[in-house]
């Protein structure tokens, strides 16, 4: 008999209890990290596998774009814009000196106040 009264096969049979609920306590803890795991790791793979769908079904379906015409102008247009070209720095040039001074001069007028 033990010591606090009961029998040595009570006491056994207490300790397997007590060993059988832990056990349980622990493969129920073991699967539910494990689902936490596969759902962490899931989540990312599978937007990765949703993109690769998605730009792979959009390289399908989109059709290609088709150029635009290319529209060419008549000889005098072609003409005058060559010509427009050519005397448009010089028609600028005094344009910027004018602008370059008129800056200047409010600058100069801004620091005497």
């Amino acid at each position: 008999m033990a010591r606090n009264g009961r029998s040595l096969d009570d006491q056994i049979s207490e300790v397997e209890a007590r060993l059988s609920r832990r056990r349980a306590e622990l493969r129920y803890l073991a699967a539910e990290a494990r689902s936490r795991f596969n759902a962490s790791k899931a989540i990312p793979v599978a937007v990765v596998a949703a993109l690769a769908i998605g730009f792979a079904a959009s390289r399908f379906v989109r059709k290609p774009a088709k150029p635009e015409p290319v529209q060419r102008g008549t000889r005098p247009t072609r003409l005058l814009g060559a010509v427009a070209a050519a005397m448009l720095p010089s028609l600028i040039r005094p344009l910027q000196h004018a602008i370059a001074d008129w800056v200047a001069q409010r600058m100069h007028r801004a620091g005497a106040h």
